[in-house]
């Protein structure tokens, strides 16, 4: 027995606008990061780096080729804002520690 046409339809126009939305994310996230892609797997030293681009520059992302610093480079400094949380971030400790385990064999318990 054929399937009528008109029974097609929701599922097309929910996967066209599935589809939508994740491009439009994707594109919003790829312009506000300054036409590159997002970057992952972060250390430390990538942070920093991040930091001090974006103290340079303004942008996260951006770079300068300037040999000396501006002025004003010096004093620059940003403030990271905390929020309170009823978990203290501990959320996600027991996965995290489970795929350090996994991963690197690192099975800290304490």
């Amino acid at each position: 027995m054929p399937v009528p046409f008109e029974g097609l339809m929701p599922y097309a126009i929910m996967a066209a606008f599935f589809g939508l939305a994740g491009h439009g994310v994707q594109f919003i996230r790829y312009w506000d990061n300054g036409w590159k892609n997002d970057r992952w797997n972060l250390d430390a030293w990538d942070k920093r780096m991040m930091k001090r681009d974006f103290l340079l520059t303004g942008i996260k992302r951006g770079q300068s080729q300037e040999p000396v610093a501006p002025e004003h480079f010096k004093t620059a400094d940003t403030i990271e804002q905390q929020y309170y949380s009823a978990n203290r971030g501990q959320s996600f400790v027991l996965r995290d520690r489970l795929w350090r385990g996994y991963v690197f064999g690192d099975w800290d318990w304490s």
